[in-house]
């Protein structure tokens, strides 16, 4: 039996620098199952962020023609590596496998991975080698960029209009993401989280929530659904989150129902509310038992445009590099992404994974 070349990527700083001994342990013990292991080489500190490096590294290695190709991509890290990962395999063919190894771990609990430490998360990816891939929906995101002052996410993949100036920025770009997108509380907390070096986990997410609650103000926004009954969502917005998985912030079910492989989106939609009410409310949130509070609606579409509702306050100067700008940042998996509008719209089966716990649905989609 051949042995299966599977390519290494591993971020040694993800989970607050756990990821350099769990991708050593990782490598080791997929040799020892039987892999031709290669460690993908990603230039050292240039001064461009890491996750650039990495993303052109794999970019590279993917394109190399010499040499064996991969059976596999094997991600050690967290969701900000395996997003990176999933806009250079979109569309490929080419399937992934993770060992969790991140902070907030929302796509390994999407991918059935939540609880697995490095030996298991390495058994699931040997057995699945062995099985045939899964096909799993990626979530596109087309919106203007951002300017270079703010804190960026992962290389974006293209122009949207094809219309690109030489030695110019795109003005609208294309992003895959795997878990979902947000905006408003959720985006602001998710960028404060990522500024944070203490605490670790989930808690992380806890601690910006509090920080966040009593200085954020809602957005107004008009939410325009491709959906069966084609009602949008208008007006002032604490939350909204467009889900293709059912996690966002470090374990927060904000989606229970959803499916990564129906070909559907939740729009999850929640409208102001006090700091004192939210934080009666907020537990309910990691165990899913929110869905039936007045301030939130869930529905169902394929393609969600998001715009923010322009007001006579509205500041008319130039966009400013602040988190707390009056024009919204979206973020997607944990990161960064761009400014509103928005169009964001499932893609069936764009994304090839090693079935490594992913529950397996009925045909129809949800059960």
């Amino acid at each position: 039996m051949s042995r299966h070349h599977l390519l290494l990527c591993i971020n040694p700083a993800a989970g607050a620098g756990r990821g350099a001994d769990a991708g050593a342990e990782a490598a080791a013990r997929l040799r020892s199952g039987g892999a031709d292991v290669e460690i993908l080489a990603v230039p050292g500190d240039d001064g461009t962020p890491t996750v650039r490096r990495y993303s052109e590294a794999l970019a590279a290695r993917l394109a190399r023609t010499a040499g064996r190709t991969p059976a596999a991509v094997v991600v050690v890290g967290g969701d900000g590596m395996l997003h990176t990962t999933a806009n250079a395999l979109a569309g490929t063919g080419m399937p992934v496998g993770l060992v969790p190894a991140g902070t907030g771990n929302d796509l390994a609990r999407a991918l059935g991975l939540a609880d697995c430490g490095v030996a298991d998360a390495v058994d699931r990816v040997l057995v699945g080698l062995d099985q045939p891939p899964r096909r799993i929906d990626l979530v596109r995101v087309d919106l203007s960029p951002l300017g270079a002052a703010l804190p960026a996410g992962p290389d974006f993949a293209g122009t949207v209009d094809d219309r690109a100036v030489a030695g110019a920025p795109p003005q609208r770009v294309r992003r895959y993401v795997v878990s979902g997108v947000n905006v408003a509380f959720d985006a602001v907390v998710n960028a404060t989280a990522n500024r944070m070096r203490w605490p670790r986990g989930g808690l992380r997410y806890v601690a910006a929530v509090l920080l966040e609650l009593l200085r954020f103000r809602p957005l107004d926004l008009r939410i325009r659904l491709d959906s069966p009954d084609g009602r949008g969502l208008t007006g002032p917005t604490f939350l909204l989150a467009v889900m293709n998985g059912r996690f966002i912030g470090g374990g927060m079910e904000v989606t229970p129902g959803t499916r990564i492989d129906d070909g559907l989106l939740e729009v999850f939609h929640v409208t102001p509310l006090s700091p004192a009410r939210f934080l009666r409310v907020f537990p309910r949130v990691f165990a899913g038992r929110h869905t039936d509070l007045p301030e939130v609606t869930i529905r169902e579409a394929s393609s969600v445009r998001i715009e923010k509702i322009a007001t006579a306050e509205d500041p008319t100067a130039s966009r400013s590099p602040s988190w707390r700008s009056a024009e919204p940042v979206l973020h997607g998996d944990g990161e960064p992404l761009g400014w509103l509008p928005a169009t964001v719209t499932v893609v069936p089966g764009a994304l090839t994974v090693l079935d490594t716990g992913l529950p397996h649905l009925p045909s129809g989609g949800r059960g």
